[in-house]
């Protein structure tokens, strides 16, 4: 089992109010072998968006014996990132325009 919580690492914040920290995390890994050994894991499959202390993603899956992928922040971009969780990471005004229910609510 991965452990979830945070390295040991000095971040630098700045005044501006920080957003939120989302690093990617999923169910699988497995060994990059596009480099140079040594091989670094890579999420297989879904990759969710998942805020550290949390025990779930932002879509609301339990992270029981998931792998936290430190070095990668959670991104809109690749094709298997989790559609919910990319939703559900959206300012609340995006969200609102993605469902006209929601905004008439």
């Amino acid at each position: 089992m991965t452990a979830t919580l945070a390295p040991n690492v000095a971040r630098p914040r700045t005044a501006a109010a920080p957003s939120p920290e989302l690093y990617v995390i999923a169910t699988h890994k497995v060994r990059d072998r596009g480099g140079k050994p040594p091989f670094r894991w890579v999420p297989y499959g879904v990759e969710h968006a998942w805020k550290p202390g949390e025990r779930q993603t932002l879509c609301g899956e339990w992270t029981s014996g998931w792998t936290v992928f430190w070095e990668r922040r959670f991104s809109a971009q690749p094709s298997t990132a989790c559609p919910a969780c990319i939703e559900a990471s959206l300012p609340a005004a995006s969200r609102r325009r993605l469902d006209p229910l929601r905004a008439s609510a």
